[in-house]
């Protein structure tokens, strides 16, 4: 579906959009249009794109779900963009844009997107859904959208927003609508008038919608049927009370004309309701049948609440009762209208309230009697159709005979009322019934007799009255439709609705509670005790409502005070318990529990803590992890570090893990532990000096500093020399660990150490270094943070590999091998995803603190670009170096692919979704400065761009939208917005590589990439794939001639690989498509159209390589060639159909450009013989799609097409069949044999393409005017040049030319009675003034009586009397004719007889007649 002059979104409707080169490569090259017109004109144009993307969404939908929900949740999905168009997005672009677009004023940009948006587009179309639709799904989505946009109409700043109307301060505001602005009193009279008239528009729409839907038939289908008529009471359901209010509103306001535009609408509506509730109860499944009969209930109930009055006549006080916004009542009407009145309408609740209670106490429709239904009508002045002149009169024929029915019922058993028993049972024994209630049905119905007693006093006492009656004589399985379990269950609800209702104080005032107490005291309820407790009640209810102020204020107060000693009794246990969860939870921690043993602040406290954990030390050192024989050597060794204080605390901190440390590793505290400080020579001062006295002087002489040594231990350099020499003993194995955690803990260093200097050039060193030793230390596994860094990475490529799998790439992407690069290379694969993951740190640190400069590369380019840079001077050494380059690119991509899903999985993470941002901007940069890309690598990064599960999640959440989850819809749709941004990101990467590369490979990728996007051989979602489409059509190919070839030789890549799947896929479509047929029958489907699951599947696949090399041919004109041949091959019959289906927006695209005739030319030139099936549809497709004929240059060409491509010397006529409705009729006449002596559905497609602009002139023969020459042939003129046609001088079998015209008479769906009449009263007129009829006159007046019963009476009184008149007689073969005819009319079966023609033949003919036929 498509709007007229309108910006088009489509590459094959062709404006020379295309044809322009981008001079630019900013990222609007994408998508700018390439005519400036104004803001709102500009965002209507694009609101009209999306809303017709989801009308044609919602159009193609095939009815049946496709997820987890239900169908009917899975359609308003698919609308609910719509509903915020026409309801939201609407209104705020208009107010937003109208003064930047010079509109007069807001109320003209307003009106102007009203009638685009609202008027012209999405109420037409979804009201021509909800009459005509062929599944009923779809039909009860468009009337559950009317019902949905109308509340979403009357919130804030919508069309129907009346939250702030009025005065205000002695100021006129509009309300939201119109952005709080104050206008004069005119100005406010007109906007209140806009209002209602949108407001009357929808409800029009809505509730024509609902009535069309509640036609019987509507649906061969009988359970499809019910369905949507069960839907269309809902609906009616819904849309009565506001339509009323409506109408209230305008004869409040003396429009009395607008208040019956949509009463007489709405009274049709409960019309048609409730026909289809008493005429349409016998067909369908149990389950359809009762859902419409609880459907119709729930709308009697509705009715018989807005045709009534709220309070009692009789009723006084000076309160008014408490009425909601939603509610409607009679005295919400304001009298004074001719028609509509308050008595008309009560006269309507009435019969329906008693139709109610004849459902409740029968327990179905007592059935009505013929000729009550005819008096009733009689009495009304309605005719035998139930028609009136008074809309309400016909309301009150279809309800009055219904409620007689009970009422009868009701007469007859309260003549059986005596004193031994006041409370007879109905016998049912004698009933006839209509129809009876099931279950769910029944349950309705005793809540809509229970609610109308409480909301409308005046049906109280009948109420309570109807439902005690049937509660002392309920219904058994014998005496109804029900099973036990639910008879059980209706008796249930009756009794409770009794109890409810005695408890009620209007029981008591209206003296209905003896028979509700008796009721419930019976035999059959056994609810006694209940009774009496529910009668003092209601009595102490009714007399609290005459009491004193004094009394009713005591019953007040004593409620308060109960109410509130039992919350400050709860308050106070409430805390006294979390008094107590918080002391225990303070002495716990004094103790020192929680995650292991904390030490306290205080010294003193911490020593006597330590000292008394001493006790839970193990008596032995814990054993090593390298063995048994290990650990029973240590356990016999002595400790070589002592039982110090610091031993103690470590013990104590670590919970004992410091026990289990191996005294082996060297490698702790950053390898101090591999060295022996020696400290025997030190000695203290004192020591020295009194050493060195002299005993006999006294004087001391000073000595040398000694100093301190460090040596490596003996048994670490031991077991070096053992892994030098290759042994493989224990200290070697436990050398060679330690070395490699060394390794790892520097490794781990510089990459932490690049990430906090601030000297860039620093930074960039480490980030080298750490290039270097990633790719040099193989399967070196790294510890601490880095470890997690390189699970992430193993884990982002299965996710990937996993992913390529589900979306079916086939052979071109192979990433089965990357998790066993990332765990062969565990440096490089942590150091990749540690850069993703602390880029964020990083971004935000440079953000907060400008002086920290960013280093010129980053740690992920020096990684790909050390790999990309070994060179060796072994060719397999460096196609292992080129595969190392590619791997670790691909790894990179599956990281970023990984860190996007991870923020669209959980869109609340604030640090997720800033990972997500910076690595997708980080790679389309990235993917321009690397110096190789592969085809691979960039196949890889375009699934950034399928991001149809965020968008589905997102219509979720806006499904089902509430106030808890207002948080999460809103970051699921920032979330949804942020994957559109990194899905774009990449198309303007793949344009930056097709421009900028200098090397053709890179460029060709990028055009591949681009050209798979936009073919749907990458996965991609439907928005980005029109991007990609823009991007492949705007941008690439009008750049240059080199890029225009690679983009047309990948289109035909994936035209071919269309082709093919077709192929491959033909036998299995020809089988679903054989099944799917015999399960339909004789149904006729459109052509266009898939017949079964497995052909739309196809049709999807190939209709996107099809649409996009049509779009190329528009620009090339000689690739059609290409598009034949690749589609004409056999057994590609899918994607011959999808082309068929598009060729239309081709043919005219392609006219519009270069010419009908020229592009019809130069494609005849192209298509060989095998393709003129394709060349025959672009042919029929070149004519103007409006009431304009053909040219005549187009003429020529197609006869030059004709004359040129002749099949063994004949002339096909199906070149020509496209322009016979430009040709003139003379040139027609004389091409008639050739149609004659075509095949049948080539003739009869002539002759439609003949009268196809001829429609209103269908049963005209048209006179000849000079120098003004006639066009095209109209239908009644086909037949009679066919009968007067020469087929004997045109070489054609009689045997042909009857046949042409029986064919003619078989369609009666086009040839109809009126053009037969037409055609043969013409050639009749002229018999009288010339010699003879056609040859096959009379065999067609012959075929037309048996066809034709309507021309019964014409043929008699007419035609045969005129053929009298004009002698036919002389004429052996039409006299025959005649006779056959005649004697065939002569009994008048159909009412009409030739007798009178007969006696007008002269006495020689009617005595020949006779003879052949005597008279009966």
């Amino acid at each position: 579906m498509k709007r007229n002059n309108r910006l088009s979104l489509d590459p094959l409707q062709d404006d020379d959009d295309y044809s322009q080169a981008s001079s630019t490569s900013s990222l609007e090259d994408i998508d700018e249009p390439t005519q400036q017109i104004d803001p709102l004109t500009q965002a209507l144009d694009d609101l009209e794109s999306r809303a017709i993307s989801s009308l044609n969404e919602f159009k193609e939908h095939s009815g049946t779900r496709t997820g987890q929900e239900d169908i009917h949740s899975e359609l308003k999905l698919v609308l609910r963009p719509l509903v915020e168009i026409a309801a939201h997005t609407g209104p705020t672009i208009a107010r937003e844009k109208w003064r930047q677009s010079f509109r007069n004023s807001i109320d003209e940009a307003l009106a102007e997107v009203h009638k685009r948006l609202n008027e012209e587009l999405i109420y037409p179309v979804l009201i021509d859904v909800a009459q005509s639709d062929f599944l009923s799904a779809k039909r009860s989505a468009a009337l559950s959208f009317f019902f949905g946009l109308y509340k979403e109409l009357k919130s804030n700043g919508s069309w129907l927003d009346y939250n702030e109307l009025g005065d205000r301060n002695r100021k006129r505001i509009a309300g939201n609508l119109y952005g709080n602005e104050v206008v004069n009193k005119m100005q406010m009279r007109q906007r209140m008038s806009d209002k209602v008239k949108r407001e009357a528009l929808l409800l029009k729409y809505w509730v024509t919608g609902s009535t069309a839907c509640t036609v019987p038939g509507a649906f061969t289908d009988v359970n499809a049927d019910g369905a949507i008529a069960s839907r269309a009471v809902i609906s009616s359901s819904a849309v009565i009370r506001p339509a009323l209010r409506h109408v209230s509103d305008r004869i409040r306001e003396a429009d009395d004309q607008g208040a019956l535009r949509l009463f007489g609408p709405v009274m049709k509506m409960i019309s048609g309701v409730l026909k289809r509730f008493f005429n349409s109860q016998t067909q369908g499944s149990e389950k359809s049948i009762d859902a419409l009969k609880s459907a119709c209930v729930k709308f009697l109930e509705i009715v018989v609440l807005s045709f009534s009055s709220r309070a009692q006549p009789d009723a006084g006080g000076r309160r008014k009762p408490v009425v909601s916004s939603e509610d409607f009542a009679l005295e919400d009407l304001p009298m004074g209208h001719p028609v509509i009145t308050r008595q008309a309408l009560e006269e309507i609740g009435e019969d329906a309230f008693t139709v109610l209670r004849g459902l409740t106490l029968i327990g179905g429709q007592v059935k009505v009697d013929g000729g009550v239904v005819s008096d009733v009508r009689m009495s009304l002045g309605l005719d035998a159709n139930g028609q009136g002149s008074m809309p309400n009169l016909e309301i009150i024929g279809i309800l009055r005979p219904a409620a007689l029915s009970y009422l009868e019922v009701e007469s007859t058993l309260n003549q059986k009322v005596t004193e031994d028993d006041p409370f007879p049972k109905v016998d049912r024994a004698d009933l006839e019934i209509d129809f009876s209630l099931n279950q769910k049905s029944y349950a309705l119905t005793i809540n809509a007799v229970s609610m109308l007693a409480t909301n409308r006093p005046t049906f109280f006492a009948d109420s309570t009255t109807c439902l005690a009656k049937r509660a002392m004589d309920p219904p058994t399985v014998e005496n109804s439709a029900m099973s036990k379990s639910a008879v059980m269950s209706v008796n249930s609800h009756l009794r409770a609705s009794c109890l409810t209702l005695l408890r009620n104080a209007l029981s008591v005032t209206s003296g209905s509670s003896d028979i509700l107490h008796k009721a419930l005291s019976s035999d059959s309820c056994n609810m006694k005790t209940q009774a009496d407790k529910a009668l003092r009640m209601a009595r102490q209810a009714a007399s609290l409502k005459t009491a004193s102020r004094k009394d009713r204020n005591r019953a007040a107060l004593e409620y308060t005070w109960e109410g509130g000693t039992n919350d400050t009794t709860g308050s106070k246990r409430k805390r006294a318990g979390e008094d107590k969860l918080e002391q225990m939870r303070a002495a716990k921690a004094a103790r020192g529990l929680g995650n292991g043993i904390q030490l306290p602040k205080s010294m003193t406290e911490a020593c006597d803590l330590i000292l008394l954990n001493l006790s839970n030390l193990p008596s032995s050192r814990a054993a090593a992890a390298l063995g048994d024989k290990k650990s029973k050597m240590q356990k016999e060794q002595k400790r070589s570090r002592p039982f110090t204080l610091d031993y103690f605390i470590d013990a104590i901190i670590t919970n004992g893990g410091s026990l289990v440390s191996d005294e082996s590793k060297w490698y702790g505290r950053d390898g101090g532990d591999a060295w022996v400080m020696d400290i025997s020579a030190l000695i203290s001062e004192d020591e020295a000096e009194r050493d060195s006295d002299d005993p006999m002087t006294g004087e001391g002489k000073k000595n040398a500093p000694i100093p301190v040594s460090f040596t490596l231990d003996t048994k670490i350099a031991s077991a070096a020399e053992s892994f030098k020499n290759g042994s493989s003993n224990d200290d070697a194995k436990l050398y060679k660990e330690q070395c490699d955690s060394a390794t790892a803990d520097a490794f781990e260093r510089i990459l932490k150490k690049s990430r906090s200097v601030r000297d860039p050039s620093v930074a960039d060193f480490g980030n080298q270094i750490a290039a270097r030793m990633a790719w040099t230390l193989k399967k070196l596994e790294p510890q601490h943070d880095l470890k997690t860094c390189s699970e992430n990475a193993i884990e982002s490529a299965k996710f990937v590999v996993q992913k390529v799998e589900d979306k079916d790439f086939g052979k071109n992407l192979s990433v089965e091998k990357l998790p066993d690069f990332a765990e062969e290379y565990p440096l490089v694969s942590s150091a990749l995803q540690f850069d993703l993951e602390t880029n964020v740190q990083y971004s935000t640190e440079a953000e907060n603190e400008s002086v920290i400069p960013k280093p010129s590369s980053s740690l992920t380019q020096r990684l790909l670009n050390e790999a990309f840079t070994c060179n060796s001077d072994d060719q397999e050494e460096l196609k292992r170096n080129n595969e190392k380059f590619e791997k670790a690119l691909e790894l990179y991509i599956c990281s970023v692919l990984k860190a996007c899903e991870d923020t669209n999985e959980k869109p609340l993470d604030n640090h997720k979704k800033k990972i997500a941002s910076t690595a997708a901007s980080t790679l389309s940069k990235d993917l321009n400065t690397l110096p190789c890309m592969t085809q691979k690598s960039l196949e890889l990064s375009s699934l950034l761009c399928d991001i149809d599960g965020i968008s589905k999640k997102a219509a979720e959440v806006s499904r089902k939208g509430s106030n808890q989850n207002i948080a999460t819809a809103a970051a699921t749709n920032a979330a949804k917005a942020a994957a559109e941004k990194r899905a774009k990101s990449i198309l303007l990467a793949l344009r930056d590589a097709a421009f900028q590369r200098s090397k053709p490979e890179a460029r060709l990728h990028a055009v591949n990439c681009a050209v798979g996007i936009a073919s749907g051989r990458l996965p991609a979602s439907q928005s980005v794939e029109d991007m990609a489409l823009k991007l492949v059509m705007n941008v690439l190919y009008p750049k240059s001639t080199d890029l225009a070839s690679q983009v047309v030789a990948a289109a035909k890549q994936e035209l071919e690989r269309a082709a093919l799947y077709a192929i491959e896929n033909n036998r299995k479509i020809n089988d679903a498509n054989e099944e799917a047929m015999s399960k339909r029958g004789e149904q006729q489907l459109n052509p266009s159209q898939p017949t079964s699951d497995v052909e739309k599947q196809a049709l999807d696949f190939v209709k996107k390589p099809a649409n996009l090399f049509m779009a190329l041919c528009i620009r090339e004109p000689a690739i059609i060639k290409e598009l034949m041949t690749y589609s004409c091959r056999e057994g590609a019959d899918v994607l011959v159909k999808s082309i068929r289906n598009n060729m239309p927006k081709l043919a005219r695209a392609a006219s519009k450009k270069y010419g009908a005739a020229k592009i019809a030319l130069q494609v005849a030139e192209l298509a060989d013989k095998s393709e003129t099936p394709l060349l025959l549809s672009f042919l029929d497709n070149l004519t103007p799609a409006n009431s304009s004929p053909p040219g005549e240059d187009l003429i020529e060409a197609c006869i030059s097409i004709q004359n040129n491509r002749l099949e063994d010397g004949e002339k096909d006529p199906r070149f020509i069949i496209p322009v016979v409705s430009g040709m003139t009729r003379a040139d027609l006449v004389k091409r008639l044999p050739e149609f004659i002596a075509a095949e049948d559905n080539v003739f009869m497609s002539s002759l439609f393409r003949m009268s196809e602009r001829l429609n209103r002139q269908a049963l005209s023969f048209r006179e000849e005017v000079q120098d003004n020459p006639l066009l095209g042939m109209t239908l009644c003129e086909q037949l009679v040049y066919l009968h007067n046609l020469d087929f004997a001088a045109a070489e054609l079998p009689q045997k042909r030319y009857l046949q042409s015209i029986t064919m003619c008479l078989e369609q009666t769906d086009i040839y109809s009675d009126r053009i037969v009449m037409a055609a043969l009263d013409h050639m009749s007129a002229v018999f009288l003034q010339e010699d003879s009829l056609p040859l096959g006159y009379m065999r067609t007046v012959i075929v037309t009586c048996s066809k034709h019963e309507t021309l019964h009476s014409w043929i008699c009184s007419e035609l045969l009397p005129r053929l009298v008149q004009g002698k036919i007689y002389n004429d052996r073969r039409q006299w025959e004719g005649w006779m056959r005819c005649a004697k065939m009319l002569e009994s008048g079966d159909g009412g009409a007889g030739s007798i009178n023609a007969i006696n007008q033949l002269p006495k020689e003919q009617y005595d020949a007649y006779r003879s052949r036929y005597p008279a009966a």
